[in-house]
């Protein structure tokens, strides 16, 4: 590929990523949405974290790993309980952090 054919398709991945960013918010901004579309959309960031969470958590390789061995499980529950306990987004970070690096590297 010649450097002008990267540009081209730096460009283009540029364009069919950015339109749809764009542009439905100038199309909606002066229009209301119904409620129940309003509250529909509120889901959207909740459902979308998890579909990428789930799979870092539950899936290894292409296989459903559910065992004690999975460290990314063990972490997470642990992230939880102290999520639940302490209602703090910095807590459970810095407790999720350190219990991925004390079972990746230490256990």
């Amino acid at each position: 590929m010649t450097s002008v054919e990267v540009m081209y398709c730096i460009l283009g991945m540029f364009v069919v990523s950015y339109i749809p960013r764009v542009v439905p918010p100038f199309l909606l901004a002066k229009r209301a949405l119904s409620p129940m579309v309003e509250r529909w959309l509120k889901y959207v960031p909740t459902s979308v974290f998890g579909a990428l969470v789930f799979s870092e958590i539950f899936i290894d390789g292409n296989k459903l790993n559910l065992s004690l061995g999975n460290i990314n499980l063990i972490a997470s529950l642990i992230v939880l309980a102290v999520s639940l306990k302490t209602k703090s987004l910095g807590k459970s970070i810095v407790t999720g952090m350190v219990v991925f690096w004390l079972l990746k590297n230490v256990v």
